[in-house]
């Protein structure tokens, strides 16, 4: 399996991570699981590598016969202007597209693995590839009157790190901080989603490795003007923009710094889904004191829970009545379709409401977009391919169903109380060693 590196030169940490504040039950890992050991193994040798997806997805493009069109939107790792790192060009960011961006259909945007480090959202989108390309009478019918376009791998860098001349999958993008290219002075502060010295959660969860090659987390790195360009802005005020601590925070959209932000958004304003769909990964929970079923996934229909004023524009951006409606039924459905009896696959939880507009996905439910996040269960350090097979099945089973369901208008039925009843989250299984705990989106 062949990998890719960089070097790059780091220079000092600075990480910042969202935490809920929802109030957790504490129950303690039981041995062996859910978070393991030093002494155990993780393994990602069933994962695609880049040359791994990339192969895969070109040999599914000859076999659709003209069901499905594979584009390159853009490439990770080139930036604005010229404001390049030691690689101009790098990996390609791939759109797998079933029908086209007509106004008449309903459409549907899925991405996935926008942090590197979680993988089985894109084996899931290349299942429902594999399933869209293979035609059949239900897929025809759902792509008479839905367009389905897939991203299945937004950070190709993270994915394919290296450390230690291994593969070791993290969660930011690689990309260095360098404010005098872009016209800003030099010493100007980075964006506070940067991770100045390319360091990520150790092998097992056990503190920290520094693996040397700068970057972003690119899932801060959006925001709702989906026009902005930090290279178009007055430079005096974008500085003085990101050296105030006030100013330079979640609470605002990010600067569209990186390559994979700009190339993902591009295709959301050429695509205008009614429906965004993200793949994340996150920690562990059980789904009450009483129900001790490990959580497979939390999902989410709300991720802006306030108006955005662009600090630079003062335009004001809000979420569309309608369309978080659709979202609460899309999210819904998904919640109804994974109920299997007392199984673990329905064991689902909801994501807590959050106001994250420099998210993809805040930033666009901001632009009229009906959202699902999904949020599996464990990463590449925390559980490796363990489990991947059902957790594959977590996010293809539920969104064949929303395809469906648009595609015969039936997701209108859907009743938004069943979202709103969805168990909150709750019950965050603590490491029993202590070690950092990550909450994924």
């Amino acid at each position: 399996m062949k990998k890719f590196s960089k070097i790059m030169i780091p220079t000092v940490i600075a990480l910042s991570a969202v935490t809920s504040t929802t109030a957790f039950a504490d129950p303690q890992s039981n041995p062996n699981g859910p978070y393991i050991e030093n002494e155990q193994n993780i393994s990602l040798a069933s994962y695609m590598s880049n040359e791994d997806l990339f192969k895969t997805l070109q040999k599914l493009e000859e076999s659709s016969k003209g069901k499905m069109k594979l584009d390159i939107a853009g490439y990770s790792n080139l930036a604005p202007h010229g404001y390049a790192t030691e690689t101009e060009k790098g990996s390609p960011l791939y759109v797998a597209k079933f029908g086209s961006a007509d106004p008449d259909k309903k459409r549907v945007l899925i991405t996935t693995q926008i942090h590197g480090n979680e993988q089985i959202g894109t084996e899931a989108a290349i299942d429902m590839i594999q399933k869209l390309s293979s035609g059949g009478r239900e897929v025809e019918e759902i792509l008479d009157k839905v367009s389905i376009w897939i991203m299945p791998r937004i950070n190709p860098e993270g994915a394919d790190n290296q450390f230690e001349d291994k593969w070791y999958p993290t969660r930011y993008t690689h990309q260095t901080w360098d404010p005098a290219a872009i016209g800003l002075p030099t010493g100007t502060a980075f964006p506070w989603y940067y991770n100045a010295d390319g360091s990520e959660r150790a092998q097992n969860n056990n503190g920290r490795v520094v693996y040397g090659i700068p970057g972003y987390d690119q899932n801060r790195d959006y925001n709702p003007n989906l026009d902005f360009r930090v290279e178009d802005q007055d430079k005096t005020e974008v500085a003085a923009f990101l050296n105030n601590k006030a100013a330079n925070n979640s609470k605002n959209g990010g600067l569209f710094v990186t390559a994979e932000s700009r190339a993902v958004s591009s295709v959301f304003k050429e695509f205008k889904p009614d429906v965004y769909v993200d793949v994340h990964h996150r920690g562990f929970n059980t789904v009450s004191d009483k129900d001790n079923r490990s959580v497979p996934v939390q999902l989410a229909a709300v991720v802006a829970t306030q108006s955005y004023k662009d600090p630079f524009s003062g335009k004001t951006y809000e979420v569309d009545a309608d369309a978080l409606k659709l979202g609460k039924q899309v999210n819904a459905l998904s919640y109804l379709s994974l109920q299997r009896g007392f199984s673990h696959f329905g064991a689902i939880q909801k994501y807590p409401d959050v106001n994250l507009p420099g998210t993809a996905l805040g930033a666009f439910a901001l632009n009229d977009a009906a959202i699902m996040l999904i949020e599996i269960k464990g990463q590449s350090q925390t559980l490796g391919q363990k489990q991947s097979g059902m957790l594959k099945e977590t996010v293809k089973a539920p969104l064949y169903d929303v395809f469906k369901a648009l595609a015969d208008g039936t997701i209108h039925n859907i009743d938004t109380k069943i979202y709103d009843d969805i168990p909150e989250a709750s019950n965050s299984i603590s490491d029993p060693t202590t070690r950092e705990a990550d909450n994924g989106f």
